[in-house]
């Protein structure tokens, strides 16, 4: 359009109204471009900034972790993080280790590396997740002081995927993996069961205690079904019942306790059910009772479900943490309760890998858009500036 009206312009000297209008939009367009070229240019500091502080997870660290935040990432990996809370028995670091039979020298000799996760790896953390095996921890002097829950490592980790850590091999346990992630032992067996004091003899040795463990859920806000068969909503009370039966033929204390770490990510407690809840483990206790041959105890506690569901991303080093899902394990007894998730969360559900690029390429891929945004805004202020032109020479005559 511009060449053309220039071309005629000798011919028709009334073009120059058309040549007044094109040059008031160049000046509109260069506005345009130039607060284009601004906020490219802004856009590129702030990736710049990125490059040099890369970001970090907002969900680095679960209570299932051996070590609180990992191993450490990039230039602040070293696995002194891990052998400080050994040497320190850190959340009975030492104690499980020597529960497994792995020496310190077997751990010193690891190397960092990487494996694929597989249905034959255990993944073993401090909180019981559906599927897992609980295994109690003793100290040097035998008395029990934790107890660690080990599963399959594909199922929060899924199948072929790839997980960076120290990997070793033990005489007792073989080969054995340190995750960096969150200091967790993964192995592909479980540990030798320690041989129990042989009891003195008896005439007549009764039926052992035989303690089994139930759980089950229902949503009181949609007519008491069972919580697991509907998305819980926002504002819904669950309630959880846990159950422990003696089949067996002696009494035999037991520890009725709950861990709502999962629980509480999309809810609050409203009824502890008369137990006693530990703010700082989310552990809810009641009292231990004994129960003989035949008896039954249950205890029931309610949460609500938030009235904004939370958009954290899952958990970096617990992938089932922030999954839109509660879950509540008492002893080998396990329930899943689905949570209406937020639309973020939908979308992280959906896409669950970008696209691998790294600072080169966003770097790369800046440059270019400023490139190309800098050409337009000089091309702008080009045709301006040629507008001006001829317009001065029509009015001097020379045209």
């Amino acid at each position: 359009m511009f060449r053309k009206i220039v071309a005629n312009l000798s011919f028709s000297p009334a073009l120059v109204g058309q040549l007044s209008f094109y040059a008031k939009r160049l000046r509109k367009e260069e506005v345009t471009r130039r607060t284009g070229l601004v906020f490219v240019a802004l856009a590129l500091v702030v990736q710049s900034f990125v490059v040099f502080q890369p970001p970090e997870s907002a969900n680095a660290s679960n209570a299932a972790d051996f070590v609180n935040g990992g191993l450490g990432l990039g230039s602040a990996r070293s696995f002194d993080n891990f052998m400080r809370p050994y040497d320190a028995n850190t959340k009975y670091l030492k104690d499980i280790m020597n529960r497994f039979g792995i020496t310190r020298q077997e751990i010193l000799n690891t190397k960092f590396s990487s494996f694929i996760t597989s249905s034959n790896k255990l993944s073993w953390g401090h909180v019981a997740k559906p599927g897992s095996t609980a295994v109690k921890v003793q100290n040097a002097a035998g008395q029990d002081v934790v107890t660690v829950h080990g599963r399959p490592i594909t199922i929060a980790n899924g199948t072929g995927t790839r997980i960076y850590g120290w990997i070793g091999y033990s005489q007792s346990m073989g080969w054995f993996a340190i995750m960096q992630s969150c200091g967790n032992l993964v192995t592909e067996k479980l540990p030798p069961t320690p041989t129990p004091p042989t009891p003195p003899p008896t005439p007549e040795t009764p039926k052992p205690a035989k303690i089994e463990l139930s759980k089950a859920t229902k949503n009181i806000s949609q007519g008491n079904i069972d919580a697991q068969t509907s998305v819980a909503r926002a504002g819904d009370r669950i309630s959880f019942t846990i159950t422990a039966t003696n089949s067996g033929g002696t009494a035999a204390p037991v520890e009725f306790s709950d861990n709502l770490d999962d629980v509480l990510e999309y809810s609050t407690l409203v009824d502890d059910g008369g137990g006693t809840f530990n703010a700082q483990t989310k552990v809810l206790m009641w009292p231990t009772v004994t129960l003989g041959a035949g008896q039954t105890a249950t205890r029931t506690f309610a949460v609500n479900v938030l009235a904004t569901t939370p958009t954290t991303p899952q958990g970096q080093s617990e992938p089932s943490s922030y999954n839109c899902v509660m879950e509540n394990v008492f002893g080998t007894a396990s329930v899943k309760v689905p949570v209406s998730c937020a639309p973020p969360k939908v979308v992280e559900q959906i896409v669950t890998e970008l696209p691998k690029t790294g600072p080169t390429e966003n770097i790369i891929f800046g440059a270019v858009l400023l490139s190309v945004v800098t050409y337009f805004y000089f091309r702008s202020r080009q045709l301006g500036k040629e507008v001006r032109l001829i317009r001065k020479d029509l009015n001097v005559g020379t045209i």
